[in-house]
């Protein structure tokens, strides 16, 4: 990751600067979580600010983007050890930022270093399906996936539901898995099935991975590949992923 004295790509020019969580003051960090990503995502698919403060003490891959100590954009990965599958958490801009191609930087310019410092069997982003969410105060679903398509993502063939972060959050359906950068035309089945169980397992606890309906069939629609791979197609063909129906 780019130091404080070494900004990159199209941010350099508006003199903006890319840190690593561990390079950040807990102010700042505290400042990203509440004028950042809080007013991006809804409860029920945001982490509390000590799952955040705990993310920077263990190092997990992170980077904000600041005008001076002013966070304007940030990108969160958390590891998942069983699959090696890097899970790109959050990414937010502030919405008087937006336009500055912040976003585009962190995806296209962060992203691959993140690739050739941890080595992932794979990179993940779970999105919101814009056909089921519509534009609200967290911001435009369409428009984050038009974002994810000009720099390069791809769309897994399947259906997503967000597990429960924690006791008492609900699942979020109508979510999208999409693997930021990747260039290959497939991806292992096993690696994706092996994150979902890791995931889930994680979030909810081993029962709920093991006799819950709805998430066998999620798992399903992930071993729905060409033998042991699954195709990755462009993001304009998420018109024809089926839509998930819960069990109950």
């Amino acid at each position: 990751m780019p130091s404080e004295a070494q900004p990159i790509g199209a941010l350099s020019r508006s003199g903006l600067k890319i840190k690593k969580l561990s390079e950040l003051s807990e102010p700042v960090l505290e400042s990203f979580y509440t004028e950042v990503l809080t007013p991006a995502f809804p409860p029920d698919e945001l982490i509390t600010w000590d799952e955040l403060r705990g993310a920077a003490a263990d190092l997990g891959p992170g980077a904000l983007v600041l005008d001076g100590e002013t966070p304007l954009g940030g990108m969160l990965g958390e590891i998942y050890p069983r699959s090696g599958v890097l899970l790109l958490s959050y990414i937010a801009v502030r919405a008087d930022a937006r336009g500055r191609g912040i976003g585009q930087t962190l995806l296209t310019d962060v992203i691959p270093q993140w690739r050739a410092a941890i080595r992932p069997s794979l990179v993940i982003a779970e999105i919101e399906d814009p056909r089921f969410h519509q534009p609200n105060v967290y911001g435009d679903p369409a428009a984050r996936l038009r974002l994810y398509q000009r720099t390069g993502s791809r769309l897994l063939p399947m259906p997503f539901f967000q597990p429960s972060l924690r006791p008492g959050i609900p699942r979020v359906f109508d979510m999208l898995l999409i693997c930021p950068g990747e260039t290959m035309p497939t991806v292992p089945a096993r690696t994706v099935s092996a994150f979902l169980d890791e995931y889930f397992e994680l979030c909810e606890g081993s029962e709920a991975r093991i006799v819950d309906p709805d998430y066998q069939e999620l798992r399903r629609f992930a071993e729905r590949g060409d033998g042991d791979r699954l195709p990755l197609w462009p993001l304009d063909r998420v018109r024809e992923i089926p839509r998930f129906t819960e069990a109950g």
